[in-house]
């Protein structure tokens, strides 16, 4: 089937994944035709790489309602935000300490920039199957023993576990270590009481949103925001860099897109819809607990990420149940838990559905749930740089352990990799792994 075909079907499926607008133009309606805006940069328009007049003047509306510096327009994603964030930042042979649990763009930008990497475990919870929070205490006891140009984390985390970003930034800058935090799932926070404050506000260097997946933006929107005390390097080295990886035929539909995401969640009516979201929410785990449902509710979590499971069945059977039976399309799942994914445009008649699916799937009195084993911790024999483009042959599984993986080994989503070229097989990930390997010679 053509793609033109397969988006004509109009799928009725409730999805809780990104984006999170529900293919409703909350903020740009104007833009259900891209074409009747699609210009180029032409005389009058300005320029995303360079630019002077109406788009200088909206980045720089949307720096002050974030408490940033300068706040670059991406419409590339937050992949490319991410990029140019360590671009601007790294030269080759730097060394960065990178948290384990960052999404695997970060591992693309330590081979563009050739930095050295150090990895850093977040903590854990093995009773729900997932990454939480940086320890700050952890993390000074590291950087007071090691020189890093850079540490690099995600605040929130894909399940919505925030970060005391506000402590790590002090830790940072009494190291003299940039903060570089990626906060693609954190756009709401800068728009809500109800969530903790946003990494600008707590300290960090740099942030990168992503509109689309919380904010009601469309696909590839996201903002580079640089905190307005950054010291030791000049402004236009951002620039600099978000010209190398955007294009230079940027979607101006989406830049109007950006501004509008922005002027609309500022705004009194953004900030009624953001707050009856969380009204909404808490609605709906109220009545949920009363049928054995559980939700994961610790300190400083995001309750737009719903990250629940149900006594008496697996996450993976329960996702299955509710796709299978009620056309309802989570955003990831693990043998434990299920993360359905919402947003601005997350109505309460779409949690009602799956509210209801939740309530009538059945369960196993005599089940219980496993703790989820996390990774061993990495051991890096070649630096990212260098294993691009690396000579590899085959061999056999039972013979890989301790040999060097020419392959990334990745769940998507989240994105955060189990296993990266340059790493050293360990006996955990054979699991994984097909019966022929491919290693680095």
């Amino acid at each position: 089937m053509s793609i033109i075909k397969l988006l004509s079907k109009k799928l009725k499926r409730n999805i809780f994944t990104t984006p999170s607008h529900n293919r409703i133009a909350y903020f740009s309606k104007q833009y259900k035709n891209f074409y009747e805006d699609d210009y180029s940069e032409i005389e009058g328009y300005d320029n995303l790489s360079d630019p002077k007049n109406s788009i200088l003047m909206s980045e720089t509306r949307t720096a002050e309602i974030l408490n940033a510096g300068h706040s670059y327009y991406i419409t590339q994603g937050a992949t490319s935000g991410i990029l140019s964030a360590m671009k601007a930042l790294l030269n080759p042979n730097d060394s960065v300490l990178v948290a384990r649990n960052c999404h695997k763009s970060v591992f693309n930008g330590l081979i563009l920039t050739g930095a050295n990497v150090d990895w850093f475990m977040p903590e854990s919870n093995a009773e729900w199957g997932i990454y939480t929070q940086i320890d700050p205490k952890k993390l000074n006891s590291i950087l007071d023993i090691n020189n890093y140009k850079a540490f690099i984390m995600t605040s929130p985390t894909y399940e919505g576990v925030n970060s005391d970003i506000e402590q790590i930034a002090k830790i940072c800058k009494s190291h003299k270590v940039y903060l570089i935090v990626d906060e693609a799932h954190g756009a709401l926070n800068y728009f809500s009481n109800l969530l903790p404050k946003s990494a600008m506000e707590q300290g960090a260097d740099v942030s990168i949103l992503s509109l689309h997946k919380t904010a009601g933006a469309l696909n590839q929107t996201a903002i580079l925001n640089v905190s307005k005390n950054i010291q030791g390097i000049e402004e236009r080295a951002f620039q600099n860099a978000v010209n190398i990886f955007e294009t230079t035929s940027p979607s101006y539909p989406l830049l109007a897109n950006i501004e509008a995401c922005i002027q609309y969640l500022s705004s009194n009516k953004g900030k009624i819809q953001v707050d009856e979201l969380f009204s909404d929410i808490i609605e709906f785990r109220n009545e949920l607990t009363r049928f054995g449902i559980e939700f994961y509710d610790e300190k400083y979590h995001d309750s737009s990420k719903i990250l629940l499971r149900k006594k008496g069945i697996s996450g993976s059977a329960l996702s299955d149940i509710l796709f299978d039976k009620y056309d309802i399309e989570d955003e990831m799942t693990n043998s434990v838990s299920t993360l359905y994914l919402t947003g601005i445009g997350t109505t309460k008649s779409k949690l009602k559905n799956l509210q209801n699916a939740l309530i009538n799937v059945p369960v196993d009195s005599s089940f219980e749930f496993e703790k989820v084993e996390f990774q061993p911790f990495p051991l890096v024999k070649i630096q990212p740089v260098g294993t691009f483009n690396q000579k590899y042959d085959f061999v056999k599984k039972e013979d890989s352990v301790l040999k060097i993986s020419n392959k990334l080994i990745m769940p998507y989503p989240p994105g955060i990799g189990l296993l990266y070229p340059g790493e050293a097989i360990q006996e955990w990930h054979l699991k994984y792994l097909d019966d022929n390997v491919e290693v680095i010679v």
